[in-house]
Order: structure tokens, then C-alpha cells, then sequence
């Protein structure tokens, strides 16, 4: 089960979270480059990011799809 579980949180770290945090600090007018944001930037508050990127995800699908 560990193996599953390390891919899940590379998954949400690494893809959702990186992209959604980078588009929230590029929309709050932020002017560093991608590369810039993501080394300064500590893991727990990208992983959040993305965990709640999908929590939303999952609302919105449970509200509108029947």
C-alpha cells in the first residue's frame, strides 16, 4: 500500500499542486518565473493546495453531475 500512497502524493505535490499554487500566486500578481516560485516555496503548502484543488473538484462534481 506504501507504494500507491507515495504516488498519490507525488502526483498531488508534483502536478495539481505546483500548477495550482503558480496560477494563485501568478493571479495575485506575483512576477517571478515558475522555477522561482517553486524552489522558494516550502512542499506542505503545495500538497494543500492540491488536496484542496481536488477536495473543490469533487463538490462541484457531486453537486452538478446526478
Amino acid at each position: 500500500m506504501g507504494i500507491f500512497e507515495f504516488i498519490f502524493q507525488q502526483i498531488l505535490i508534483n502536478v495539481i499542486g505546483n500548477g495550482v499554487y503558480f496560477l494563485f500566486r501568478k493571479l495575485i500578481g506575483d512576477r517571478r518565473n515558475y522555477k522561482e516560485i517553486q524552489d522558494q516555496t516550502a512542499g506542505y503548502i503545495k500538497f494543500f493546495t492540491g488536496v484542496a484543488f481536488i477536495f473543490v473538484i469533487i463538490v462541484l462534481m457531486k453537486k452538478f453531475i446526478r
